[in-house]
Formats: C-alpha cells, sequence, structure tokens
C-alpha cells in the first residue's frame, strides 16, 4: 500500500516518461529547436518555400595556417572522417567504405613507388661516385662544383656521398615499402571485422595509427634528396646549376602550396558539410511541394531523382566561395517519393495503392 500511496513517480512512471514520444507528422519539429541552433535556407527550385535546418554542433576541424601546415605534414587530415565517425554514437554505413578506400589508395601508390626506387637504390646510388676504369676520373669532377675541388678534397668527400645518398635511397626503399605491406595488414583487418559498426571500434581503438602508411609514404619520398643532389653535382656551369637551384627550389614550393591548398579546401569543406542536418519535411509539406513541383515540371515529364533534387535546400555563403546542397533526410524522402508516384499515376490515369507507393518509395536511391 505504501508503494502504492507515495506521491513520488514509480519506476515504471520513470521510464515512461523518460521515452521520446512517437515521432509526430513532421520528420523533426524544427521548431522547438533554439533560432540560433538553426538555418534559413533557400530550395534548389526556387519557386519553394524556404525552410530551417538545424545545426549540428559538430566540432570543427582547425583551419588556421598553422593547423592546416600540421595536418598536411602529419596526415591529420585522413582522420576528418574517422575522427567524426567514432565520436558519433550511432553507426555510420561509410565507416568501412571510408577506410578501405583509403588503405587502397595509399598501399597501390606506395606499391608503384617502391617498383622505381628499389631498382634506383641498386643502380644509382654509387655509379657516379666510381672510376669507369682506373684514373679516368669521377663522374662529378667534370661538372661545375668538382672543379672547384681539389683530387683530394674530392677524395675527402666520396665516402660522406656515398652514405648520404645510401641513407636516403634505403629510407625511401623501407618507406614505400612498410606502407605497402601496412596497408595490406590494415585491409585484411577489416576484412576480418567485415561490418561498420566492428570498423568503428577497430578505428577506436587504432587511434591515429591509421596515419602511418602515409607516414611512411611521405618518408619514402626523401628519395628524391640524394636524386636532386647527383643533378646538381653534374651541372657542369654556374648558370645551369642556378637555374637548377631555381627549378628545383620552385618545383617543392608549387607541392608545398599545392598540396596546403588541397588540405585547406578538404577541412574546410569537410568542417562546411557536416556543420548542418539534413532537410526535413512533414507529409503536408511533402504535399505542397511536389504539387508545385508538378505544376512547373509535370508536363516535362521529370524522374523522382530530379525532383528530389528540386526539394533539396540549397545554401550560399560568398565569403567562402561556397553553395552547399542539403539533402533530404531519408523519411522526407520517402514521403516526397510516394506523393510524385501518386501524382505521375494520376497523370496516366491509374490510381496506386498505398502499399504499391510504399514500396515505389523504398526503391529511391540515396543521395
Amino acid at each position: 500500500d505504501s508503494l502504492f500511496s507515495d506521491s513520488s513517480p514509480s519506476a515504471l512512471e520513470r521510464t515512461v516518461t523518460a521515452m521520446p514520444a512517437p515521432q509526430s507528422d513532421a520528420a523533426t519539429d524544427i521548431s522547438k529547436v533554439a533560432p540560433e541552433e538553426t538555418v534559413l535556407v533557400q530550395r534548389v527550385a526556387e519557386y519553394l518555400p524556404e525552410k530551417r535546418i538545424p545545426k549540428t554542433g559538430n566540432q570543427k576541424a582547425p583551419d588556421s595556417f598553422r593547423a592546416i601546415l600540421m595536418s598536411a605534414s602529419t596526415g591529420k587530415f585522413l582522420a576528418l572522417a574517422d575522427n567524426l565517425i567514432t565520436s558519433d554514437k550511432g553507426v555510420t554505413s561509410g565507416a568501412k567504405e571510408n577506410l578501405v578506400n583509403e588503405c587502397t589508395n595509399t598501399g597501390l601508390i606506395s606499391a608503384l613507388m617502391l617498383t622505381i626506387v628499389l631498382p634506383m637504390s641498386y643502380e644509382s646510388v654509387t655509379d657516379w661516385l666510381e672510376e669507369d676504369y682506373v684514373s679516368s676520373g669521377y663522374a662529378f669532377m667534370d661538372g661545375w662544383i668538382g672543379q672547384q675541388l681539389t683530387s683530394a678534397q674530392i677524395e675527402s668527400v666520396l665516402g660522406g656521398l656515398n652514405d648520404f645518398a645510401l641513407i636516403f635511397y634505403v629510407l625511401g626503399t623501407f618507406g614505400f615499402l612498410a606502407s605497402t605491406v601496412l596497408t595490406v595488414i590494415m585491409l585484411l583487418c577489416v576484412g576480418e571485422i567485415s561490418t561498420d559498426s566492428g570498423c568503428e571500434e577497430f578505428l577506436r581503438r587504432v587511434g591515429k595509427g591509421t596515419r602511418a602508411p602515409y607516414l611512411l609514404f611521405m618518408t619514402g619520398c626523401m628519395f628524391a634528396i640524394p636524386a636532386a643532389l647527383r643533378y646538381a653535382v653534374s651541372i657542369k656551369t654556374l648558370p645551369g646549376l642556378v637555374i637548377l637551384a631555381l627549378v628545383i627550389a620552385g618545383m617543392s614550393l608549387l607541392i608545398e602550396c599545392v598540396s596546403y591548398f588541397y588540405v585547406s579546401a578538404c577541412i574546410q569543406a569537410h568542417n562546411r558539410i557536416n556543420e548542418f542536418g539534413e532537410l526535413s519535411l512533414s507529409n503536408k509539406e511533402a504535399q505542397e511541394d511536389v504539387a508545385k513541383w508538378f505544376e512547373k515540371n509535370g508536363e516535362a515529364g521529370g524522374a523522382v531523382q530530379e525532383c528530389l533534387q528540386d526539394l533539396a535546400g540549397y545554401l550560399v555563403d560568398k565569403s567562402q566561395n561556397s553553395e552547399l546542397i542539403i539533402n533530404l533526410d531519408s523519411l522526407s524522402r520517402q514521403r516526397v517519393a510516394m506523393q510524385y508516384h501518386k501524382l505521375r499515376a494520376e497523370s496516366v490515369g491509374i490510381s496506386l495503392s498505398p502499399s504499391e507507393l510504399y514500396n515505389l518509395s523504398c526503391q529511391v536511391p540515396p543521395p
């Protein structure tokens, strides 16, 4: 009696109170979201009314000059999707695909570079530091740099140049080899786990280790240092040496600048596309929007994909040179597809049952 007479809610009542209410007609009740947590977006079809979409609240990746340089140098930008996947409590369908694509691309390029660097490490390390025959002289003695040195000085630097070239060729060979081997092992691990949820758990356990193949690949690129040195000591005139230095410096700077531009665009695009949620439409809104779309495009016979695209949101930010398409969420896409097939069937004089409309809406591919 005391249990039921107690004015405090029972455990059952507290459980029921904590459960979310059944989903209403609207996929997401945007009116209950604070205005500062939403943004007003246009529609791809300009004749449709503007809609509000929620902000996701996802943490943005740092996009300062220093942060982008560090991200490009350490491969941190490769973990952008991983961080978003592992921080989400739900299961992300793209976890496995993202990891497999990253490993496959890195592994293939590393293997290709290995086939180039490995022969070079045998053929191009000391051939320019050895005499073709006794007393023939060394290859770089005819170069401008060699002409500025005495025979004794040349003899004294031969051992150092040999070791310098060999060390960097070894770094190149084993960098690309290790990158290839690690991507293969990671792909085998992902294959054993198989599911997206398993890949998410794998990413949480591996952490920053997914960047190891990229870092080893960049280490392998150091084989270019002794190659540049070989070019420099082979030049026979001072103007040629100056031009070579400018070409090497210019190409190196070009690679760094373009890499910075690519990584910067990647980080900013990642922040932008994950800043906002998807566009939600209630049944009534879907019916009204599809009816307006048919008034404009019904006679042209547009496909359901065109209708879905025109009903999507459109967010422009000229300061960031951004034109972002906000797709409809899955429930809204299904509602729009059902209404589209209903009106399309009526336009040819037939009617479809609710079950038929539902089956057709389930065949709509994801955006």
